[in-house]
């Protein structure tokens, strides 16, 4: 998302138009998810992919049309036979999807661009629903949207009570997704539920957090550094990070922290750490991750009231970081990062060559067992 919001802000202020792509539908095997996205621009920047590479080529074929028409469209790629080989795409997914290009036109008063850049303005920073009419009878309606802050108690303002309903009944599940809604227009929907990207907060400017905000920029996370020493908070050793905060030593700094914050505890200063970990561990940050060998972490809650009568300990993570073998300052900021990410994502961390999808090895006599008609 945060990509292509940078995108879009090049496209408004170079007064360029673009396609927005999204997967409303899959079936089978596919690169991408319900709800991945892409946009292209007409002067030929691909930003995000749907695929490996190949579908992006094939709708930039679509790109010209729609941005003559101001029309939406959906475009419906199957992989589930050798038909995509001859086609020209033998991407091998075995599985089929459906993907929705709109048009953005900045300055086009009809066509709304606005409700594109609300959308993805909003999605970096809070929770965002996007409701849009996709398919209909009434072509008219083709196309509708509307974004819908969960967090707001108003009731949201869709003329459609069939839409409402249905969406109120899949809220709670938080899962992209189509619905067909019956009546006069016979109305094809695509729910869309976003939430923020993660926010990385690392507590410690030493030399060892700089590749830490490289990697986590490198995956568009929103990175907050935080240290008492003045020196080492500087642009110039971060000039990446979304925000640098200087805090008096001995204290610990005013910074909200929520489900979706993900904390490094580094300043390498034991009186420090505690501190903060005292206070940080009782805000619930999805992750809470302590820089050191596990004795010092011992350490700094076995010399803490605090800490030792805290009843959910076993959140803290040390020694930080998945055992990669790492040695470098880099390699130990990949560790962390994977960890975070296993957190994050809700992976195992294990190796995929070891899962259920591993391929079957046969033997010479084997295969020829297979191949025999």
């Amino acid at each position: 998302m945060y990509v292509i919001y940078k995108e879009l802000q090049r496209c408004r202020d170079n007064g360029l138009k673009g396609v927005l792509g999204t997967i409303i539908s899959t079936e089978g095997s596919t690169y991408q998810k319900t709800g991945a996205k892409c946009f292209i621009t007409e002067d030929g920047i691909l930003t995000g992919l749907l695929s490996g590479g190949c579908v992006e080529g094939d709708l930039k074929e679509y790109v010209q049309e729609i941005l003559a028409s101001g029309l939406s469209r959906i475009v419906h790629y199957d992989f589930q036979d050798d038909g995509d080989i001859v086609w020209g795409l033998g991407l091998g997914c075995n599985g089929k999807m459906n993907v929705y290009l709109e048009p953005y036109l900045p300055g086009d008063r009809n066509r709304n661009p606005a409700i594109i850049d609300t959308f993805f303005s909003a999605a970096q920073s809070k929770t965002i629903h996007r409701i849009t009419i996709v398919a209909s009878k009434d072509e008219s309606l083709s196309g509708t949207t509307w974004l819908i802050d969960p967090a707001s108690r108003e009731t949201p303002n869709i003329p459609f009570q069939e839409i409402l309903q249905d969406y109120y009944s899949k809220r709670c599940l938080q899962k992209n997704g189509l619905s067909s809604i019956g009546g006069q227009s016979d109305l094809l929907v695509f729910y869309e539920f976003t939430e923020p990207p993660p926010e990385l907060i690392i507590f410690g400017a030493g030399p060892d957090a700089i590749p830490l905000v490289q990697i986590a920029k490198t995956l568009n996370w929103h990175t907050t550094v935080l240290d008492y020493r003045t020196a080492f908070v500087t642009r110039e050793n971060f000039p990446n990070a979304d925000q640098l905060i200087v805090y008096p030593a001995g204290t610990v700094p005013d910074i909200a922290i929520h489900h979706n914050s993900y904390v490094i505890l580094m300043t390498h200063n034991f009186i420090q750490d505690q501190i903060i970990l005292e206070n940080v561990l009782k805000m619930s940050p999805a992750y809470l991750g302590v820089l050191g060998p596990r004795k010092r972490t011992d350490q700094l809650i076995g010399t803490s009231e605090v800490l030792c009568a805290d009843p959910i300990l076993h959140h803290i993570h040390s020694p930080i970081g998945l055992d990669l073998g790492s040695k470098t300052p880099e390699e130990i900021a990949l560790s962390i990062l994977a960890e975070i990410m296993v957190a994050y994502r809700g992976g195992t961390g294990s190796r995929l060559s070891e899962g259920e999808g591993k391929p079957t090895i046969r033997t010479e006599k084997e295969r020829e067992v297979v191949l025999k008609p």
